[in-house]
């Protein structure tokens, strides 16, 4: 059985919660600023001289904060994350993982079956989601149920 929450404690959770957003807005706001940042490093790059590798690193890097700043502003508008954003957000990680270790000889075999496990595993969550997605998407349509905006 729920017990119910005073006035006191509703309260008080209200303004964590306004505290939380203002957390995310504020992590939001520096990932786009360093983005920015980034983007400004790379135009550098690019300038100086083409070095293929760290133009790679750099625009794999901008991917990697920029879905960090969707997520954050998925989890502020929603109070939910995707799970397919966060299985995205890993495949990035490790293929930015890969790009800096270019020479996979020194990966080892250790680690480059860790990786591909991983991303193995990514997969098949990746999927999984797609099609619990759909699956939810073709209920709505059958039940004539309008999607929400995300």
């Amino acid at each position: 059985m729920e017990r119910e929450f005073s006035r006191k404690e509703r309260e008080m959770m209200k303004w964590l919660s306004r505290l939380f957003d203002l957390i995310v807005i504020s992590v939001g706001v520096l990932a786009m600023v360093y983005v920015f940042y980034l983007v400004f490093l790379l135009a550098l790059d690019i300038v100086d001289g083409l070095d293929a590798q760290a133009v790679l690193q750099r625009v794999v890097t901008i991917l990697i904060f920029l879905e960090v700043f969707e997520i954050l502003s998925m989890y502020f508008l929603h109070h939910h994350v995707h799970l397919r954003s966060v299985v995205e957000l890993g495949v990035l990680a490790i293929v930015k993982e890969l790009l800096v270790t270019l020479n996979l000889q020194e990966l080892g075999w250790e680690n480059m079956l860790a990786l591909a496990a991983l991303i193995l595993v990514m997969g098949i969550l990746y999927i999984l989601e797609m099609k619990r997605m759909n699956a939810h998407e073709e209920f709505l349509i059958e039940h004539g149920i309008k999607k929400e905006e995300e």
